[in-house]
């Protein structure tokens, strides 16, 4: 999908590189972060591309460098609970979703590619 710089783009933009930040940079995200680690050593971005907060689980689902989606459902009260992760093609992910989250997952992916580029 072609960006073409709109408002909502702009948004999505502003949303996604504050949500990098939050998975770097912020403590409560510590579990989310080390889990994509171990799921992709190699891996040196990842993006937020969906947060579904259930009663006693987050569900969050990150594009990892431009490749690959990993959905984490992680127990928010119980460490010992072992998390549910499932890793797709960034092609297969994109199947069936509506227009919105496409242009969600293309602005997505353009900011993994200039950090990829940039080393960040």
């Amino acid at each position: 999908m072609k960006l073409k710089g709109t408002l909502t783009e702009q948004a999505y933009r502003e949303q996604l590189i504050a949500s990098k930040s939050h998975l770097f940079n912020d403590l409560s995200m510590h579990r989310f972060l080390n889990i994509i680690r171990e799921t992709f050593p190699a891996m040196k971005t990842a993006h937020v591309l969906s947060w579904t907060p259930e009663q006693g689980e987050d569900i969050i689902s990150f594009l990892v460098d431009t490749y690959s989606v990993i959905k984490i459902e992680l127990d928010r009260y119980d460490n010992t609970i072992a998390p549910i992760v499932d890793v797709y093609l960034i092609e297969n992910w994109m199947k069936g979703l509506s227009k919105t989250f496409q242009i969600k997952i293309a602005v997505a992916f353009d900011l993994a590619k200039n950090d990829l580029i940039q080393g960040n």
